[in-house]
């Protein structure tokens, strides 16, 4: 699931935002603008974006008809699986991997232990 299906804007999107934000925090802070305008800029900018997302939303599901909408979702479960598939992969060469290590250090502990049995 990618983030522009959550909330409707990229990572791109969401760093300018916040970064407009951090400005606006640091303009008041830098002229020794009152306090109490902290919290005000940062409930507008959670209200800008969710009014942006809001829209965003809206503009991203009115594009899609039923058969685009299947169409994604076909894709992001293509590449859901693809993910699985490769993340199995890399479980069965785990297990090979600690089979082969079991392996070793059986046969390492029964050659110390006729080692230590020969006088």
């Amino acid at each position: 699931m990618s983030l522009k299906s959550v909330l409707g804007l990229d990572l791109v999107d969401l760093v300018i935002h916040a970064g407009v934000t951090g400005c606006l925090l640091a303009l008041v802070g830098v002229t020794n603008g009152p306090e109490g305008l902290y919290p005000s800029i940062t409930g507008l900018s959670f209200l800008a974006l969710a009014v942006r997302r809001h829209f965003a939303l809206k503009r991203g599901s009115a594009d899609l008809t039923t058969g685009g909408m299947n169409a994604a979702r076909l894709e992001e479960f293509e590449q859901r699986l693809q993910e699985l598939e490769g993340v199995q992969a890399r479980i069965l060469e785990l297990e090979e991997r600690l089979d082969f290590a079991e392996r070793l250090l059986t046969r390492g502990t029964t050659a110390s232990s006729e080692l230590r049995s020969e006088p």
